[in-house]
């Protein structure tokens, strides 16, 4: 089988169709609870990075930074990846 979807990837692993390689926030509880098992934890995908795009730091508005500040932090530290 193959799909761009997580969420169908998820389904045919819970159903016992295979291995499956998808980011924590679509198998961390699953995993949390038993309900899947990781088999090769030595194998890890790249980490992507996350940019936000704004057309110049120069006159930044306020609320511009303030977004920026807030998606930084949260995504430091991911709440369906606590450390």
């Amino acid at each position: 089988m193959r799909s761009n979807s997580g969420d169908t990837c998820l389904a045919a692993a819970l159903a016992g169709q295979g291995l499956i390689l998808q980011p924590d926030f679509i198998v961390g509880a699953d995993l949390k609870h038993g309900r899947l098992v990781e088999v090769l934890p030595q194998y890890r995908a790249p980490v992507l990075a996350i940019h936000a795009v704004y057309p110049s730091r120069q006159h930044l508005s306020v609320k511009v930074r303030r977004i920026v500040d807030y998606l930084a932090a949260a995504f430091e530290q991911p709440a369906w990846n606590p450390a």
